[in-house]
């Protein structure tokens, strides 16, 4: 069903090595990180697969914060009772099928708790990632549904609103229910990850590479292939 997006990313994944993930981690961290070379990448694979043991041994909501506002980057999500109960409750729904609205419209924020508390089965529900995600979807598994795209900060991927391309390529296309996108969201990203970097791969790997080649290779790729022509 989607043996050609595999085999994309699985060249993707050699034209892009994820050691140009290249996010910091603050100093505030919570757990003490290994320098490991300098490598951002391998740092954040050592707290993805680290941190969940603090997390479990804390009676406060103070790491969670740290981690949308911190090392996510999302400062406009405060710390107060309603935000308090709101990521109890999203913690819950991480085991159920589904989310409620309320939770789905903070996933970009509680997707990265998400992928700390269990790293081996949940992966980060960002805009940029969403991006990469949905244009090789549309291109090379147009039988998929697609993935809605929360609200990001890139002004490059902002050059090219890819509703509008999808909605201008006159294709057929749907969008998954918000209700269950994270969870189907979540397993795509483990299967893909085994596909294209092995078994026993986590989820992590390929939301990675995603976000690696959302301002590169895929606004390239629109540039490239997307025109518009006006008629008078």
């Amino acid at each position: 069903m989607m043996q050609k997006l595999i085999t994309v990313l699985k060249d993707l994944s050699e034209e892009f090595n994820l050691e140009d993930y290249d996010w910091g981690i603050p100093s505030s961290c919570p757990i003490e990180i290994p320098e490991l070379n300098g490598s951002n990448f391998e740092k954040n694979r050592y707290l993805k697969e680290n941190l969940k043991d603090f997390l479990l041994k804390q009676h406060s909501l103070d790491c969670y914060y740290w981690i949308i506002q911190q090392w996510g980057g999302i400062g406009s999500f405060k710390q107060n009772d309603v935000n308090d109960a709101r990521i109890k409750k999203f913690i819950i729904e991480m085991g159920q099928d589904k989310l409620t609205k309320n939770s789905f419209d903070c996933i970009s924020s509680f997707s990265k708790v998400a992928s700390f508390i269990n790293p081996d089965n949940h992966a980060i529900y960002d805009s940029r990632v969403i991006y990469a995600l949905n244009w090789l979807i549309f291109n090379y598994a147009p039988e998929m549904e697609l993935f809605y795209q929360p609200l990001g900060r890139s002004s490059e991927l902002a050059k090219y609103d890819m509703q509008t391309i999808f909605r201008l390529s006159k294709k057929k296309y749907v969008y998954r229910s918000n209700k269950s996108a994270y969870q189907e969201y979540c397993k795509l990203m483990k299967e893909l990850s085994v596909e294209v970097y092995g078994k026993g791969s986590k989820p992590y790997l390929m939301e990675m590479l995603l976000f690696v080649i959302a301002p590169i290779k895929i606004v390239g790729d629109i540039e490239a292939k997307v025109s518009v022509a006006i008629n008078y």
